[in-house]
């Protein structure tokens, strides 16, 4: 009985002195009134580093808010064709210049939504009598990439591009960024494939230019974030020490609150450095499965053995661009129009026939003024004319050649230059620079590096640090000193 009434009165005191604990918790964890720690406001003491990953957080932001944002995101995210038939209908005006364009300028919503639900209606609408047939390159008309050019795109916009905002390959770049941002790997690749007339070995050039352009702006949030997260772990060492050396509870008490005030800090930070490096995750996977896609392998292949930014590992399966004339994510295609007759052209000049459409590519072998010339289809690309040499491509540039009667011919020679069956060129020249090299997709794979890096710096980091801080609190709370005591922890 005695036994019982001691065991008893044990238990109902251990359920005392945790319910006291619980009490006296309560008490030091209700909010204070909000004070500045010593050196400054603990919040606002790293905003000279937090400053360069606002801006960007802000640039994107502003980016995907943007009317043009709005309108490719739903236009090709959401699958062109509804609004495709809303414009046929008269339901979704395009807007424009006469029926010229996509959105006559971008000067609105109405219009914007009708840039985007043009990519899709122009490939629904018949060809008139006579008009070339429509190619999967009308998808993203004049009108968006003008309107491209003037956005601030981060990595794009003061860049060292020439031509000012009429520059193609600017617009070209800036478009690109966008799209890669609020639309579709397959929309993104094919705006690649337009941007390089059709030619898929340029495309991949191209895309790996897109990731070179962006790796000094990842570079700089692994720089941003590494200066963040020196400052913080600064503040909390110095927030440790003088938590050490705290001589009275009042002290303590103010201290921790300003460790407190850090812990709200590092929530910020988190968020902010993992908001500007999603948007980079999602440039690097579109990156990778658009250089895929335009080479017909899969993402392990262009990543080369590297883990991707975005994935716990790369896919192995090959992807393929999509069909063309192909509404994005949906739509029903339809028939191909017959391909136009090739036209019969004259060397309007004595020219090179070169062994890409390059002026530094190797030539194949040099055309005297007014030979006959044969394309392989109805229309130049990207300013080249292809022709066949031997059952090898070859290409001359556009403005060398014409139908006959066209332009005078010019009976001067062209000098030549060194090359595969071309005649060696004159003394003292000089040999011209080696073309662009599709190789491997080396600043992919460095950009998806940096990415992963950002992440690791900026986000991984200032988490440890939250934790520290975290582990620290519950260890020092006077509950779990109480509960330790008593075996209740």
């Amino acid at each position: 009985m005695n036994s019982d009434f001691r065991s008893g009165a044990f238990a109902s005191r251990r359920l005392r002195v945790a319910v006291s604990a619980i009490a006296l918790l309560s008490l030091t964890v209700q909010p204070a009134v909000a004070q500045k720690a010593k050196g400054g406001d603990v919040l606002n003491a790293c905003a000279t580093q937090r400053a360069p990953l606002v801006k960007l957080d802000t640039d994107y932001k502003e980016l995907k808010r943007s009317k043009m944002g709005a309108a490719i995101g739903e236009g090709l995210k959401q699958g062109a064709m509804v609004m495709a038939k809303g414009v046929m209908s008269g339901g979704i005006p395009i807007g424009g210049r006469g029926g010229g364009g996509f959105g006559g300028g971008l000067g609105g919503v109405g219009g914007l939504m009708g840039a985007a639900a043009g990519m899709a209606a122009q490939q629904q609408r018949p060809a008139a009598p006579g008009a070339p047939a429509a190619t999967q390159t009308a998808m993203f008309g004049q009108d968006l990439l003008s309107g491209a050019s003037g956005l601030y795109v981060p990595g794009i916009s003061g860049g060292s591009f020439g031509g000012g905002g009429g520059d193609n390959v600017k617009a070209y770049a800036a478009l690109a960024v966008l799209v890669a941002i609020v639309a579709t790997a397959e929309a993104y690749a094919q705006l690649k494939e337009q941007e390089a007339g059709g030619d898929l070995r340029k495309a991949s050039y191209n895309i790996d230019q897109d990731a070179a352009r962006q790796l000094s702006v990842s570079r700089e949030i692994v720089t941003d974030g590494n200066a963040l997260v020196e400052c913080r772990s600064a503040q909390l060492s110095d927030i440790n020490t003088r938590l050490a050396g705290a001589s009275n509870d009042k002290d303590r008490k103010a201290i921790r609150k300003e460790r407190t005030d850090l812990t709200s800090a590092l929530k910020k930070d988190i968020d902010l450095t993992g908001g500007v490096v999603d948007q980079h995750t999602g440039m690097a996977k579109t990156f990778t499965q658009g250089r895929a896609m335009t080479d017909g392998t899969s993402e392990a292949d262009v990543l080369g053995g590297q883990a991707p930014a975005y994935a716990p590992a790369a896919a192995t399966t090959k992807l393929a661009m999509p069909k063309a004339g192909a509404a994005p994510q949906g739509g029903q295609q339809q028939a191909a129009a017959p391909p136009a007759a090739a036209p019969a052209l004259v060397a309007l000049k004595a020219t090179a026939v070169r062994s890409a459409p390059v002026a530094s590519a190797d030539v194949l072998m040099n055309m005297p003024a007014g030979r006959e010339v044969k394309p392989k289809t109805a229309q130049a690309d990207g300013g080249w004319w292809e022709i066949d040499v031997a059952g090898q491509s070859g290409y001359i540039r556009a403005a060398d050649l014409g139908p006959p009667g066209s332009a005078p011919i010019q009976t001067a020679s062209a000098a030549p230059a060194k090359g595969k069956g071309g005649r060696a060129a004159p003394a003292g020249a000089k040999a011209p620079p080696p073309p662009p090299a599709v190789q491997g997709p080396t600043n992919i794979r460095a950009y998806n590096q940096t990415v992963i890096a950002a992440r690791d710096q900026g986000k991984g980091r200032l988490s440890s640090l939250m934790t520290d801080i975290q582990t620290s609190q519950r260890k020092e709370s006077v509950l779990w000193a109480m509960l330790a005591r008593f075996n209740l922890g």
